[in-house]
């Protein structure tokens, strides 16, 4: 797969350029391309190894499809890979009209050309193709035949993929730095939580009705479809094993981190977290995946709610700290959330993201009757990918 000269390369718009499925070879091939960008502190041969990694999670090992963007006329194993993107199977919720089901999606990742081949319009190209192909990949089990929408997180702004469909949602996080020597008030109750511990208080069946019940709800009360995607225990396993890899390589001088999150019964409070390892000091980051709790009735269960949050965001402050951690971070945090963080650091900003990680939903059931709004619940880090 040695790539032609440039000069002789095909435009985007040739009729002769096809979006396919990489063979296994060649999705190999498309990651030792992309290392160039996502490779962050490990050499290639180890990204390549992280990413075989996380394709045998429960999460990606049948629902992971690497696309390239390849000339027709080129054998298999032997083409030459001008863009490439992964797709991801996710479940989800549909809520439309006061009814709730479940239904398929794809999460798009991992886009990318490399920079000699830019200017052709080969990433064009591919997103367009994608976009015809996408929403009846491997759908076949669906009512419908077809998923009804799909996300990506861009990290080019909001302009280019909303070209394609994908328009950008709210995409804003607030921040607080690690701290040492956190200790509880005699009053908090906070906990650890370890992976079986996130499995039972954040992915059983009481929350997952919870969360259709808020959609359904929600549904009857405005008009437009409301989307989830489930916040299963898959997705926590997957975005741990990531960090697990990169602590084995990089900390391998000590135990690997057991920790998935906090919580505090009393108040019916967990979070779960993870911990990215960045190739720059700025870009470790203990981020707070997700966020369980109910909404108070009263005043009094407001606070004492608030307090409880506060005493998680301590304590992963502290893990932060412990982690060489550069900051705690959570995306899109309810008012409830910015007045725990307000107790911690009153000077803490809401920083709306313009460029990076900017969530995008891309829907199409308008096309079937659904509407032409949708509305994304839990538009939380568990669904990055």
């Amino acid at each position: 797969m040695i790539a032609k000269d440039v000069p002789s390369l095909p435009m985007g718009d040739s009729p002769d350029l096809i979006l396919v499925p990489a063979t296994p070879a060649e999705r190999i091939a498309s990651i030792r391309l992309n290392s160039i960008v996502w490779k962050g502190p490990l050499d290639v041969e180890t990204y390549i190894a992280r990413e075989n990694h996380l394709l045998e999670q429960r999460l990606t090992r049948d629902g992971l499809t690497c696309w390239i963007l390849v000339d027709r006329n080129e054998p298999e194993d032997d083409r030459t890979i001008l863009s490439s993107c992964e797709s991801y199977r996710k479940k989800a919720l549909l809520a439309h009209d006061g009814q709730v089901e479940e239904v398929g999606t794809h999460g798009v990742g991992s886009v990318y050309c490399r920079p000699e081949f830019r200017g052709k319009g080969y990433a064009k190209r591919m997103l367009e193709e994608l976009s015809t192909k996408i929403d009846t990949w491997k759908m076949e089990k669906e009512p419908r035949g077809r998923a009804l929408f799909t996300i990506l997180f861009s990290d080019i702004g909001k302009k280019f993929y909303a070209q394609f469909g994908w328009r950008p949602y709210l995409s804003s996080h607030l921040a607080l730095p690690p701290a040492e020597g956190v200790t509880h008030g005699a009053g908090e109750k906070t906990r650890d939580l370890y992976a079986e511990d996130v499995r039972s208080n954040m992915c059983n069946d009481i929350i997952l009705a919870k969360l259709r019940d808020q959609l359904r709800v929600a549904s009857q009360k405005s008009t437009g479809a409301k989307v989830a995607i489930v916040p299963n225990f898959d997705h926590f396993v997957w975005h741990w094993a990531r960090e697990e890899f990169f602590a084995q390589r990089l900390c391998s001088h000590r135990p690997p981190p057991m920790i998935k999150g906090a919580g505090n019964d009393d108040a019916r409070v967990y979070c779960a977290w993870n911990r990215n390892f960045g190739e720059q000091p700025e870009d470790n980051i203990l981020y707070i995946l997700r966020w369980v709790y109910d909404d108070p009735t009263t005043p009094e269960e407001e606070q004492t709610l608030v307090q409880a949050m506060a005493g998680i965001l301590k304590r992963a402050q502290q893990e932060a700290h412990d982690w060489n951690m550069h900051t705690v971070e959570f995306w899109n945090p309810t008012p409830l959330l910015q007045k725990a963080v307000a107790l911690l650091d009153p000077d803490a900003q809401l920083v709306h993201r313009e460029k990076s990680s900017i969530s995008s939903l891309r829907w199409t059931g308008a096309e079937l009757g659904l509407g032409k709004d949708v509305e994304w619940f839990l538009n939380e880090k568990y669904t990055w990918c």
